[in-house]
Parts: C-alpha cells; sequence; structure tokens
C-alpha cells in the first residue's frame, strides 16, 4: 500500500513537470533538437552519405552542390558527413563526463553534507582548490598528462566539473537532513548509506537535473575547445572542434568548412540550455507561473 502511493506520488510530481514543460515553447524546442541530435548521432551509419574519413583528393574543399550538400574539407571529405559523426562524439563525450562528474561529486557532496564537520571540511576545500582552476585549464593540465583521445578527454572534462556537481548535492543534502522522515529512518535503525541513497539523494534530484543538462552542454563545449587547440579527440575523428581547427586557416576563401561545424556546436548548446532553462522552471515551485 505504502510503495503503491509512494508510486503514484512521483508519477504525479512527474505528470506536473511535463505540464510544465510542455507549457515553455523554447524548452519543448531544445528537447526536440535534443532528441533528432540523439537520433542523428544513432543512426549516422545509415544518414551520412560518404564514411566521415573518405578522401577526394580532387575535389578539395568543393563548395556545397547536390553532391556534397555541406561541400568537402580540405582532404576532400564530405563535411556533411563528418557533421553527423561528429554529433555522435560530441554527445558521447558530453553524457559520459558529466556522468563521471556527477557519480563522484555526487557521492563527494553527499557525504560532505551529511556528516559535516571536519569531513565536510576538507572535502568542500578540496572543491575549493578545483574551483579556482579555471576548469579547461585543469582539462587541458589532465590530457596533458594522460595524453590525447577519447578516454582521456572524457576522464579530464568529467573532473574538471565534479565541484559543481558536489556543491549542488551538499546544499541539497545540508537542507534535507534534518528534515523529520529522515529522523524517523535514523531511529528505526537504518544505516547511513541506506538513507542517504534511499531518502535524500532522490530529493536532491530537481536542482541535479538542471545541472546535467547545462553540464552536458559545457563538456560538449569544453571538448570542442580542447579539440581545437590539439588536446582533444585527434584526426581523422570528425570531432566538430577539430574540423573548426582545420578551417581557420580557409575562414576567409572558404567559409563554409567552418560555417557548418560551427552551427553544429551553437544548435547543440542551444538545444540544452534552452531545455535546461524549461527544466529549472518547471521543477522550481518558486518559479512556476
Amino acid at each position: 500500500m505504502e510503495q503503491a502511493t509512494k508510486t503514484k506520488r512521483k508519477s504525479g510530481q512527474f505528470s506536473s513537470v511535463m505540464r510544465s514543460l510542455r507549457k515553455n515553447r523554447m524548452a519543448m524546442v531544445g528537447l526536440v533538437i535534443l532528441i533528432l541530435l540523439i537520433l542523428v548521432a544513432i543512426f549516422a551509419d545509415f544518414i551520412a552519405p560518404y564514411p566521415y574519413d573518405q578522401q577526394d583528393l580532387m575535389n578539395m574543399r568543393a563548395l556545397p552542390s547536390a553532391e556534397h550538400i555541406f561541400g568537402t574539407d580540405e582532404y576532400g571529405r564530405d563535411i556533411f558527413s563528418r557533421v553527423i559523426y561528429g554529433s555522435r562524439l560530441s554527445l558521447v563525450v558530453g553524457f559520459i563526463s558529466v556522468g563521471i562528474a556527477l557519480v563522484v561529486g555526487g557521492i563527494l557532496g553527499a557525504v560532505a553534507g551529511f556528516y559535516g564537520g571536519v569531513l565536510d571540511d576538507i572535502i568542500m576545500r578540496c572543491m575549493d582548490i578545483l574551483l579556482a582552476i579555471p576548469q579547461v585549464l585543469l582539462a587541458i593540465a589532465i590530457i596533458a598528462s594522460l595524453g590525447n583521445g577519447l578516454i582521456n578527454l572524457m576522464i579530464a572534462v568529467g573532473i574538471s566539473s565534479i565541484p559543481s556537481y558536489a556543491r549542488i548535492v551538499r546544499a541539497s543534502v545540508m537542507t534535507i537532513r534534518s528534515e523529520e522522515y529522515i529522523e524517523a529512518a535514523r531511529a528505526s535503525g537504518t544505516g547511513d548509506a541506506k538513507i542517504i541513497a534511499k531518502h535524500i539523494l532522490p530529493n536532491c534530484l530537481a536542482p541535479v537535473i538542471v545541472q546535467v543538462t547545462l553540464g552536458i552542454a559545457n563538456a560538449i563545449l569544453s571538448c570542442a575547445a580542447l579539440s581545437f587547440i590539439g588536446l582533444g579527440i585527434t584526426p581523422p575523428s570528425p570531432e566538430w572542434g577539430a574540423m573548426l581547427s582545420g578551417a581557420r586557416n580557409y575562414i576567409l576563401t572558404y567559409p563554409h568548412l567552418a560555417v557548418y561545424p560551427g552551427l553544429a556546436i551553437v544548435i547543440t548548446v542551444l538545444a540544452l540550455n534552452l531545455l535546461g532553462d524549461g527544466l529549472r522552471d518547471a521543477l522550481d515551485p518558486k518559479l512556476k507561473r
């Protein structure tokens, strides 16, 4: 009976959030674009007309045409195909790096907020040290020590994002830990780990969901920035930032080389930011109209 009541309450909360989200047109635009991007990334092998690394040295830097709708790059590779495959790389980096930051930062923030005291001071001072270093600079330092590559890029972006999630979760936990149902759980002999996992973290989801949505956008930007300066995903992988880096020498003579990967970054980040703003309004009762 109790479980059914909880399930019904959660279903009602989810329906309320979705109703609020549907009223926000810009958030729905962002959600639709994000879903389309995910579908494009999943079915890139079927959508892209050419392999992303197929070169045509007799057709280098060709302008957009019926054969190559976005034109070709400096090696004669189809830009449309590379942008399509690039969505897969960017979304993978965004989701996995944010997942790393969320898991590690969430655990640290939950422990710091729940126990407080010396443990809280140690954890949060470490987070303050990381926050004092610009995120991209910290990611550069990590990649410089680990080396280039997709996995190292995700680790670097994830580690550099940990403090943000730790602070958000800690603030939420400190607000919740004094609630009556937490005291009741303690009185019934429930262990600390179970209280954190079952009672506290589920009630911290609202701000975390918003931060995850905005964090994916920041991770994609960081990925593009690092690849642009040669510290991210290495060629011939079709990463949008690396494509911009290769196009910068031809920006005045062949602007289409930079326009399309640049638009891909702008549209993806804009969609995630619109969705994040909509989720913030839907999940925060104070912002509901």
